[in-house]
């Protein structure tokens, strides 16, 4: 089994509710760039001050879409119930700003 599928599968098996993913050019809080990165998507869970709101987990990423894609190819074949969203190069992002993730929390002030 490979680092990437072994990976993902551990991501698939650790992470609840279920995660989803995408690949999509790297984009957070402070990076952004067009080479292609896997993410997980799933939520915060309960004993987390971020409870419900969106989660994403950084998987691997890659220097060339055909890289990124081969790869994954290769995830597939292995397991067939891996599925991921291909946004493509330019096609969008899943980031969301942390201040809108925070935005429910009270002030520091006080």
């Amino acid at each position: 089994m490979s680092d990437l599928t072994a990976r993902i599968r551990e991501v698939r098996t650790s992470v609840r509710p279920r995660p989803t993913f995408t690949l999509e050019m790297g984009r957070g809080e402070t990076y952004r760039h067009s080479r292609p990165v896997l993410y997980a998507h799933s939520t915060h869970g309960r004993g987390s001050v971020l409870s419900g709101q969106p989660r994403r987990l950084f998987v691997e990423g890659w220097d060339t879409w055909e890289e990124a894609r081969a790869a994954l190819a290769e995830v597939r074949k292995a397991d067939r119930t891996f599925r991921f969203e291909d946004f493509g190069r330019g096609g969008g992002t899943s980031y969301i700003p942390s201040s809108v993730l925070t935005r429910h929390l009270p002030d520091d002030e006080g």
